[in-house]
């Protein structure tokens, strides 16, 4: 069960950090699937690489992707809360269910 699905369920509007934190985190495992063959051709470097080396890359990989999308990212979290919200019934069309107007974490409204 999602963390939106009790809400949706209940008919109470759904909690938006939930939403806009699931909608971040597909865009993190969307750029971490898009870099993951980017790096597959990085040189193994002066230390050679090795097993451990090819065991790690793919979290590494995440931890970028993960990072990128907690610094805005390329905007695929905006459009994916957007629909979710949408999906929800919750009127995406309003200034309180725009992604753009409500703030993150680390914002103060405007």
């Amino acid at each position: 069960m999602g963390p939106t699905l009790p809400s949706t369920v209940s008919g109470q509007p759904p909690r938006l950090e939930a939403v806009r934190e699931a909608a971040r985190k597909f865009e993190a495992q969307a750029l971490g699937a898009l870099l993951q063959p980017a790096f597959a051709t990085v040189s193994a470097g002066t230390f050679g690489g090795g097993a451990a080396e090819g065991q790690w890359r793919p979290m590494l990989v995440d931890a970028y992707a993960e990072a990128w999308s907690r610094q805005g990212g390329i905007g695929l979290a905006a459009s994916v809360m957007q629909e979710m919200l949408r999906a929800q019934g919750s009127g995406a069309g309003t200034g309180a269910a725009n992604p753009s107007s409500i703030p993150d974490g680390g914002e103060s409204p405007a």
